[in-house]
């Protein structure tokens, strides 16, 4: 877990520009985008948990070696 810290703050950074930039290219208005972009984040923030979990869950149960 060498640098855990330091991917998640990059991953959170790449995350916020992407769901960011998504906002504003599906709404015309700006003052929707801004009340859009914290609800998208926490979708795509929970979205992504989830796929980590059943990655971790599946390495656990398939991948393991003893």
């Amino acid at each position: 877990m060498h640098d855990l810290g330091f991917h998640a703050l990059l991953f959170l950074v790449s995350t916020t520009v992407i769901v960011a930039v998504s906002c504003m290219f599906s709404e015309p208005e700006d003052a929707a985008a801004l009340r859009l972009f914290p609800r998208r984040l926490a979708r795509f923030l929970i979205g992504s948990a989830i796929v980590l979990g059943v990655m971790l869950a599946l390495e656990h149960t398939l991948a393991a070696v003893s």
